[in-house]
């Protein structure tokens, strides 16, 4: 049976290019990403340029980072051996440095003679007929070598000190003034720095050191009692005998300050106690101003002097009642104006 297969149509015209078209679901997809990225808030008001710059110079930082990244991760291994080896070479740094520096000229010694054991100058032995010195053959080879050194040495030494004393004995002179000189400038160059110390001292605190008559203050005196005391306690120094000094003063200040203050403390509790007993005690009571000025009435008639007729009979008046002591009394206030 034969079967007929039809051939297909097309359905239009070939296409020559392949073309790559989104789907519209990818590309709403793609869309919604980036505008959530655009509405961050460091690209807030920001252009799509301006958000472009900025991931590109955060892109190129993250580069450089990772590239510096890896630079410090090839150097770490170098680093962390020399944290092991840090004190061998800062040592071995050190000896290079001194090798590397020049070496000091050294100055002749006047008299350097050949080194010799003292346990081989007994070798050496005396003729006791002619005096002459010898070395005994009983020597050790090396010894008798050291040995001859040093006498040829001694006797070079004597014949030049003999023949020609003064170019001899001039290093030896020299090195000797050189090194007392040095002592001697030392020595005046301190003693100038002291007194100069000392007078800057004195202009910097003249204020208090003296008064307004130019006499040493009690200070002034204070000080200069302490200066004399840390001299006999062995201090030199000019600035540690003045620290001294001024922190002993110090001293005394702070002492006179702290016992005025609690006297001051106990005075007030003193008085504070006074007032405290004085408000506590029972107030007297108010006196009536009558009363007491009929009391200073009868102390003033007590102290006047009697009357001349006091000792006379008073004569009896007809038809005129006697008064008693209390209305004689009271007639004469009212008379005086008292009552």
């Amino acid at each position: 049976m034969d079967e007929h297969i039809e051939p297909l149509e097309s359905s239009g015209s070939p296409q020559t290019e392949a073309s790559y078209q989104p789907s519209e679901q990818s590309q709403s997809a793609t869309e919604s990403v980036y505008e959530a990225f655009k509405s961050l808030p460091e690209f807030s008001g920001k252009d799509d340029i301006d958000i472009a710059r900025s991931l590109y110079s955060s892109m190129q930082g993250q580069r450089e980072a990772q590239q510096s990244l890896a630079q410090y991760q090839q150097i770490l291994p170098y680093a962390n051996e020399y944290l092991k080896n840090q004190s061998s070479y800062e040592t071995w740094k050190r000896s290079q440095a001194e090798a590397s520096r020049p070496a000091e000229p050294v100055t002749p010694k006047w008299w350097s003679p050949p080194e010799v054991r003292d346990g081989w100058k007994n070798f050496i032995v005396r003729d006791p007929s002619t005096g002459r010195e010898s070395i005994s053959p009983d020597a050790p080879l090396d010894a008798q070598n050291a040995l001859r050194e040093y006498q040829t040495y001694t006797a070079d030494f004597a014949r030049k000190l003999v023949t020609d004393p003064e170019n001899t004995l001039k290093p030896f002179i020299e090195q000797i003034a050189a090194a007392k000189a040095a002592e001697l400038v030392q020595q005046n160059m301190g003693q100038y720095q002291a007194s100069n110390y000392v007078s800057s001292l004195e202009r910097q605190n003249a204020d208090w050191l003296y008064d307004q008559n130019g006499q040493v203050s009690r200070e002034g005196q204070a000080i200069q009692h302490y200066i004399s005391e840390a001299s006999q306690i062995g201090i030199a120094n000019p600035q540690a005998r003045w620290k001294y000094a001024t922190g002993m003063l110090q001293r005394d200040i702070l002492n006179a300050r702290h016992e005025e203050a609690g006297a001051q403390q106990h005075a007030y509790a003193q008085q504070a106690a006074a007032q405290q007993a004085a408000q506590q005690a029972p107030r007297s009571a108010p006196q009536d101003p009558v009363a007491a000025g009929n009391m200073q009435f009868l102390r003033e008639r007590a102290t006047r002097q009697p009357n001349r007729s006091a000792g006379q009979t008073e004569p009896r008046t007809r038809g005129v009642a006697r008064m008693n002591f209390e209305e004689r009394l009271r007639g004469q206030l009212t008379n005086d104006g008292v009552i």
